[in-house]
């Protein structure tokens, strides 16, 4: 039984960066993995999701200017878009663990759980630790519907090679709108069965229904307040039952993915064994990112109860993490305030409170908002919706929320980020000179 002075789980961004920390403060650090070496980020999800998508912004935008400058067709070979994100990821795995043997670290592979508050146990092996880490980010949620078993998740869909003529997706989150937008573009017939009564929920409604605009003139066919009932397989296809407006429906497709969202993987862990309290968003954890209930344990990434599930956080949570592993709790986490986009075409962005929590809390503010189609930006490159929704506080004129739609608002809402996190009011933000003509010089005028 090897013992160690830190033991991680997980080979993501947040493991990989805590095991650095830890080799260089010269700890004797062990970590595992139960698939690949190197986190979905890189392998299963933002990377290679961007690397595809690059033929469906390429595809739109020369759609676009046909006839303003492009001629002929153009159109999506799948396969050279599998091809081209498989080049980047096939090499991971290898590269992550050399990196992590070359600090120091004892690699290791396998599903395992806690037999106590000192043990972990994989296969025939058990190692005891100081202190453990749990970094092993989300899974999909499971949808218990019968047929449950056809239903395909976002790890098979960087599998495909090849497409159907139909595809549905369970879910209008980032995953199945993202991939929605992918698919259409690529020629298949896709059908989204959201719960709810708006796609991409978290985000600002007004945003998003430029959003679902869009997404149904490209060709989405999206069944909101849906609920799937049930998956049948019959003659190597799919149908798909769902209840609508107090009716049952059902669409015969060639492909269904289950993009209902995600949930921390921590079920095989038997934390409980460990004496490691966990809720419904992750490992239950102090401002040190220690667990409330077992002070040996640490969590950081998409398993923490205070994280949202993005890669830039988990790295940040990470590194607070490391430096109190290594200096007995001296550093606070500091909750940030955090963009995020759904990369859609247009792109979905959002930051802080949309109107409606706005309007829950005790605070005064204003509403800038505005359909900025015809602004010149959009007009130039003939990119559809653009509009804005900018939230700002009474009194103090500092924002609230900012929330974007359109061609850039990927890199748009990364300003107001800033803003926020430094507190700069939106007076001066508008007084600020940038680029033109740009769409940060756009802030100017919103």
């Amino acid at each position: 039984m090897k013992h160690y002075d830190v033991f991680i789980l997980g080979t993501g961004t947040a493991g990989k960066l805590i095991a650095n920390r830890c080799t260089s403060a010269d700890l004797k650090v062990g970590i595992i993995d139960n698939r690949n070496y190197g986190g979905t980020c890189s392998q299963r999800g933002c990377d290679p999701k961007k690397l595809m998508l690059a033929s469906s912004e390429a595809l739109e935008a020369a759609r676009t200017m046909k006839g303003d400058g492009i001629s002929g067709d153009v159109a999506i070979n799948w396969r050279d878009v599998y091809n081209y994100a498989r080049r980047y990821t096939q090499n991971i795995p290898d590269n992550t663990k050399e990196y992590l043997k070359e600090l120091g670290v004892d690699c290791y592979h396998g599903d395992g759980h806690f037999e106590d508050s000192e043990t972990f146990t994989f296969g025939n092996t058990s190692i005891t630790a100081n202190k453990f880490v749990i970094a092993t980010g989300m899974t999909p949620l499971q949808l218990q519907i019968p047929g449950a078993e056809h239903l395909l998740t976002s790890d098979d869909f960087f599998q495909l090679k090849d497409l159907p003529e139909k595809m549905i997706f369970i879910g209008g989150g980032y995953i199945g709108m993202e991939f929605s937008h992918m698919m259409a573009r690529a020629g298949v017939k896709v059908t989204v069965i959201e719960m709810g009564n708006q796609i991409l929920s978290p985000f600002e409604e007004f945003t998003t229904g430029f959003l679902e605009k869009e997404s149904r003139e490209l060709g989405i066919d999206i069944l909101l307040n849906a609920q799937a009932a049930a998956v049948e397989k019959e003659d190597g296809r799919y149908i798909v039952k769902y209840s609508h407006e107090g009716t049952l429906h059902q669409i015969t497709t060639d492909l269904v993915f289950n993009t209902a969202g995600r949930i921390p993987a921590l079920k095989k862990l038997k934390l409980e064994n460990a004496g490691v309290v966990t809720d419904r968003s992750g490992v239950v954890v102090n401002e040190y990112l220690q667990s409330s209930t077992n002070e040996c344990f640490y969590a950081c990434g998409d398993v923490s109860n205070m994280n949202i599930p993005l890669t830039p956080l988990s790295g940040l949570e990470a590194t607070v993490a490391a430096k109190n592993i290594i200096g007995e709790n001296k550093h606070p986490f500091f909750p940030v305030k955090i963009p995020s986009v759904a990369f859609t075409i247009p792109q979905v962005a959002g930051i802080g409170m949309t109107e409606k929590q706005a309007a829950k809390s005790d605070k005064k503010f204003t509403v800038h908002a505005q359909d900025t189609s015809e602004w010149f930006n959009t007009r130039r490159i003939h990119a559809g919706s653009y509009a804005y929704k900018i939230i700002v506080e009474d009194g103090t004129d500092m924002i609230l929320g900012a929330h974007i739609v359109s061609r850039e608002a990927s890199e748009t809402i990364n300003i107001f980020s800033v803003a926020m996190n430094h507190n700069i009011k939106f007076q001066f933000l508008q007084q600020t000179i940038f680029t033109y003509p740009s769409w940060a010089n756009d802030i100017r005028s919103f």
